[in-house]
């Protein structure tokens, strides 16, 4: 999900802030982190955008 989240943003040209706000009660503030970090780090894109070869 946040793959596809990420792509579309990325579609239109939105290179800016993504926020994260944790609201589980059952997990601590750093814990809540540590997994916001690894979800978007398993959905960054490491390359520089380029021009679409498809269209």
């Amino acid at each position: 999900m946040w793959k596809d989240i990420v792509s579309a943003l990325r579609a239109v040209g939105y290179d800016y802030v993504i926020s994260f706000e944790p609201e589980n009660m059952l997990a601590s503030t750093d814990e809540e982190l540590k997994k916001a970090i690894s979800l978007l780090k398993g959905a960054m894109f490491k390359e520089q955008v380029t021009d679409m070869w498809w269209a």
